[in-house]
């Protein structure tokens, strides 16, 4: 040991001399940068503790701030905040990405949940060394730009959780990528054909966007990829079934898509080396058929016309250009000629006096400019929770019974500064699970009446109230069984907890009005129909007459709304005097009602449309109805807009979302509004017919997008 000790002693005058590690050595223009980014973030927890005394590259790591050096220079920084709502309307994105310009020698970048929002600045390309850049988390919207397929020294893109849309451009110039995740946006259109070259490519996650068409075949074929999510998007057609996997294929999700036939043979069945989720297509001979749709469900998507795939020899399409622009051309004019006969029958049946005009009969879902066909609900879709409401139900975490003593740790032994809400729905704790997870937990007094058998049956149904479109039931705990005595008389329920604010806030707020253009409101929108689909289908009878107020939708992270305020299950009770199956409610805080009645509950269903179409209107003119008669004359100054042109309904909408929609998917969504708000329930269309019209509405706003056609401009 003694022939070390020399260099033991100059050890540390290495390392006090060393540039590397010295903000001695850093460039004044970096750290003057940092403080600049510091201030456009507006000074967020991982940044509030650097100052002019900070020693910036031998800052200790942490999950919130990492920095490295080379020299004067930085090389890596990583920036974690815990945001969910967007910077101040004074951010600018492009401001802050030609800052980040400023730190040529990156090559790493990570900002992660920073309430960054605006579009992608093409100014990131100019960042030309970065290796791994992840933005997740963030409210970035627009399409990702085209400048990105520069940066070929990429290696691992993580774009999740923000809100882009449009189409994925070009990436095939990244050749070195060995990461991509797209999941949760709004990307729509094919898969680029430029994926099948990414040969280094190991982990690609598409899910939760709007991807359509055909799945590239080469993309299972990739000879690095290991882990490949697709799941959540409206991929059809049948995969080939020659298709081959790559060796290192782990994992692949394919579920809750538009597939139909059968699978080839490499991902027909898991194996002790490949994982395969399937779930929730049209696809026959892949085992359990009651976790697959019906061949209809996947045939009726609003995907009915298909533009022959780019993969396709040029000589079969020009083959077949004629006969397409023949078939185009006369639904044109066909539609055209519709259009004029409706307009001018309108006209004429239309009252002189403005104050007096009578509607004319609700659109129905054949009259609606959609290919989408709805078939009546028959007695056995009532009976039976329908396949396409199950799938929000996939993904959850396990329902659980949780013990007193839990939710007592939670609260804090039920302390009231936890106590969010005492009346008549009972009372709301806020509380901490031991993972950590913040909830809500219910607390609701039982009637006396109520037997231990039923109550068991009871919580069965309240078990299944799980769906990604509901503040989801997470689990209950009834005290008297635990504690073995015989009276029932307290029941908790344990909800997930939403904190990014309601729908409502998300229209109103200035800091937030940004992040919901045409393409979210209408995500959201849908988000509420699907919720009310699986609570008019969960239980028999099923929940109706809910108190769907625009302010009790709420929207999480990634702007999926979640319907809170929704009715718990009813118990049956005996037959009345007029020889009708009734229904009470179990707790004595709650109202009762007889939606267990066939009339009632037609009439709760239809109600339940009727506020779908309020939060209709108020997401396209940003304002909410308003009393009876400011709501009628709205539904006049609407209809006269579907006849008389766009102009006059571009002063009826709200002015955040001009120029973000396609005049063809609003207009539809107008129809909509204008049916589910009809005086007379009977005429209002059913959840199902109103939730293919606003899927339908997307595809027109993925079709407008993706070709860059503008129907007018908002100004």
């Amino acid at each position: 040991m003694a022939p070390l000790r020399p260099l033991l002693f100059l050890l540390p005058l290495i390392l006090t001399q060393s540039p590397q590690i010295s903000s001695q050595n850093l460039s004044p223009s970096q750290i003057k940068t940092l403080f600049r980014l510091q201030r456009m973030l507006e000074y967020p927890p991982s940044l509030s503790l650097i100052n002019n005394a900070t020693n910036f590259c031998y800052l200790p790591s942490s999950p919130l701030l990492s920095i490295s050096c080379y020299g004067t220079r930085i090389t890596e920084l990583e920036i974690n905040g815990d945001s969910s709502a967007p910077l101040s309307p004074s951010f600018s994105a492009d401001s802050f990405f030609t800052t980040l310009t400023r730190l040529p020698s990156l090559t790493s970048l990570s900002l992660v949940s920073l309430g960054l929002w605006g579009p992608l600045s093409p100014k990131i390309a100019r960042l030309s060394s970065i290796r791994d850049l992840n933005l997740s988390s963030n409210h970035l919207y627009g399409e990702i730009p085209a400048g990105i397929s520069s940066m070929v020294n990429l290696e691992s893109l993580v774009l999740s959780g923000n809100s882009f849309n449009g189409t994925v451009p070009d990436l095939r110039s990244l050749a070195n990528l060995t990461e991509l995740v797209l999941k949760n946006n709004s990307f729509g259109g094919n898969v680029p054909i430029g994926f099948a070259s990414f040969d280094q490519l190991q982990k690609l996650d598409l899910s939760m966007n709007q991807f359509n068409g055909k799945i590239p075949p080469s993309l299972f074929s990739l000879p690095l990829v290991r882990y490949m999510d697709l799941s959540r998007n409206r991929f059809a057609g049948v995969l080939p079934a020659k298709l081959l996997c790559g060796d290192n294929l782990e994992f692949v999700d394919i579920s809750r898509n538009l597939l139909m036939g059968g699978l080839p043979s490499c991902l027909s069945s898991d194996s002790s080396t490949r994982v395969v989720l399937k779930s929730w297509n049209c696809l026959n001979s892949v085992g359990d058929s009651r976790y697959q749709h019906p061949k209809s469900y996947c045939s009726r998507d609003p995907l009915a016309a298909v533009l022959p795939s780019p993969e396709k020899e040029e000589g079969s399409k020009k083959s077949k250009l004629g006969l397409i622009l023949g078939i185009l051309g006369g639904i044109v004019a066909g539609a055209a000629l519709l259009s004029l006969m409706v307009f001018l029958i309108f006209k004429k049946a239309r009252p002189e006096d403005v104050g007096s005009v009578k509607l004319p009969k609700p659109i129905t879902q054949k009259t609606l400019k959609t290919s989408v066909q709805v078939s009546p609900r028959t007695p056995a879709d009532t009976r039976h929770m329908s396949q396409a409401v199950r799938i929000g139900t996939l993904g959850l975490t396990p329902y659980q019974v949780f013990t007193m003593e839990e939710l007592d740790e939670a609260t804090n032994g039920f302390e009231d500064s936890n106590l969010v809400s005492d009346g008549p729905q009972g009372q709301f704790y806020k509380g901490w699970l031991q993972d950590g997870s913040t909830v809500m937990i219910r607390s609701l007094k039982l009637k006396q009446k109520l037997s231990p058998q039923s109550l068991t049956q009871y919580m069965d149904v309240i078990s299944k109230l799980r769906h990604v479109n509901l503040v989801s039931i997470l689990g209950h705990c009834i005290p008297s069984i635990q504690d073995n005595t015989s009276t029932n008389d307290t029941l908790f329920l344990v909800y997930e907890s939403v904190s990014n604010g309601t729908l409502k806030s998300h229209l109103t707020e200035w800091r937030k009005r940004e992040m919901l253009k045409w393409p979210q409101r209408v995500s959201a929108v849908i988000g509420v129909a699907r919720g009310i689909q699986f609570l008019h289908t969960v239980t028999i009878p099923g929940i109706v007459g809910n108190d769907l107020g625009i302010e009790n939708i709420m929207l999480d992270e990634t702007l999926t709304a979640k319907i809170s305020n929704y009715n718990l299950p009813m118990l049956s009770k005996n037959k009345n005097k007029n020889n009708k199956v009734g229904s009470e409610s179990p707790f004595s805080t709650l109202e009762e009602n007889d939606r267990g009645s066939i009339r009632s509950l037609e009439q709760g269903e239809k109600e339940d449309v009727h506020q779908l179409g309020l939060i209709l209107l108020e997401i396209m003119t940003g304002k909410p109805p308003g009393s009876k008669h400011e709501l009628e004359a709205l539904k006049v100054e609407l209809q006269d807009c579907l006849s008389d042109g766009p102009s006059k309904l571009r002063e009826i909408i709200d002015p955040t979302i001009r120029g973000t929609f396609a005049l063809d998917s609003l207009q539809t969504l107008v129809a909509v509004a204008l049916n589910c708000v009809a005086k007379d329930h009977r005429e209002r269309p059913s959840i199902d017919d109103v939730l293919w019209n606003l899927q339908y509405s997307v595809q027109v706003q993925d079709g407008w997008t993706s070709s860059d056609s503008l129907s007018f401009h908002g100004s």
